[in-house]
């Protein structure tokens, strides 16, 4: 669903099944909880035309909170920008030794993510589908400065077969 961006990824993940199967362990996803939890300030550009959020190109504000449920197994994530919202969970499948997102939006879209850490970053892989059918996809990667508190989402989106911008999203943290 594009984790805060993570809202934005969540929104990559949002509207992008994982493309490959990358395994994380139960203390990377509380890795993963501990830098994303609490409430989020954004500067977002739609990389295309999101049903029910806004039209490619546009510069919006967003906000996100992360919360941590289920005793520690779940992380909860709410995302608002432009006209529209969504809602994400993200957990760990120790079956499957991955972190999993899975989210919906106001606009109705839905997607599915892993997420991994590689090379020291995180990474959002996943798929997903807008509201009349088409397809979406892509891949998030989450460079993290500022003491943990500036969080700066990029990576590449397609819709359908069309690669679209790539995603650029900055988030600062506003409370733990």
């Amino acid at each position: 669903m594009r984790l805060t961006a993570l809202m934005t990824a969540l929104l990559v993940a949002l509207f992008a099944a994982p493309m490959f199967a990358q395994e994380s362990t139960r203390e990377d996803f509380r890795e993963l909880c501990q830098l994303v939890q609490g409430r989020w300030v954004g500067d977002v550009t739609w990389v295309a035309d999101w049903p029910g959020f806004g039209k490619r190109g546009e510069k919006v504000t967003a906000y996100t909170e992360n919360k941590i449920a289920e005793d520690g197994n779940a992380l909860i994530s709410r995302f608002y920008g432009g006209d529209g919202s969504s809602t994400g969970l993200i957990v760990f499948d120790a079956g499957a030794e991955q972190i999993k997102s899975f989210g919906v939006s106001s606009g109705g879209g839905v997607g599915q993510s892993i997420m991994y850490k590689k090379g020291g970053k995180w990474v959002d892989e996943g798929t997903g589908s807008n509201p009349d059918g088409t397809k979406t996809r892509g891949t998030a990667t989450l460079t993290i400065t500022d003491n943990g508190n500036t969080h700066t989402w990029t990576g590449p989106t397609w819709v359908g077969e069309k690669r679209v911008d790539d995603a650029k999203d900055v988030f600062r943290r506003v409370s733990k």
